[in-house]
């Protein structure tokens, strides 16, 4: 009986807290999180170096190589970067696991060693981005020619990021 008595009381208490209830209240935008970003390798003193471009949407392999081929924007020029890769169509892109292949389409010439390097860091930052597993096992990338020549590389990318690489610049700069 004293249960009864001590869980009735509480039932009491708790229904007749005194809160009112209330419909939604707005207080603002919901929470963001971090911001998407890419990692797109473009070219200075004959080496790649890695450029971080902030995006709208989560990065994917598509993404980041439709940025490498916009080349470098204002900004990046003139920090002196430039790309070894002009005027080459989209390559056609599959990505299963940790494999990359980008199909280049007919009519492409052939690539210098330094284009084809910055289609392959920039596909493997972006799968190891887009598929977090990948980051421990590492990402190959093979660059299919429209002969049939194969090239391939892997997301050992490593390169050192010069002081006047550092500032993340926007994918489509104010103005630009």
């Amino acid at each position: 009986m004293r249960r009864t008595m001590l869980l009735a009381a509480a039932v009491l208490l708790l229904s007749g807290c005194g809160i009112p209830t209330t419909g939604v209240i707005q207080s603002g935008d919901p929470a963001t999180g971090i911001q998407p970003r890419a990692l797109i390798f473009f070219v200075t003193d004959g080496r790649v170096v890695p450029v971080v471009r902030e995006l709208t949407n989560p990065v994917d392999v598509r993404t980041a190589i439709q940025l490498l081929l916009a080349g470098p924007d204002v900004r990046d020029r003139q920090l002196g970067l430039t790309t070894a890769l002009t005027r080459i169509p989209a390559p056609t892109i599959s990505a299963s696991g940790a494999e990359v292949r980008l199909q280049l389409a007919a009519g492409t010439g052939p690539l210098s060693p330094l284009a084809t390097r910055q289609l392959i860091c920039t596909a493997a930052a972006a799968r190891q981005t887009e598929d977090p597993d990948t980051a421990t096992t590492g990402v190959t990338v093979v660059v299919a020619g429209p002969d049939g020549r194969l090239t391939q590389g892997s997301s050992q990318c490593s390169i050192p990021r010069p002081a006047a690489y550092s500032t993340e610049t926007p994918a489509h700069p104010p103005g630009g």
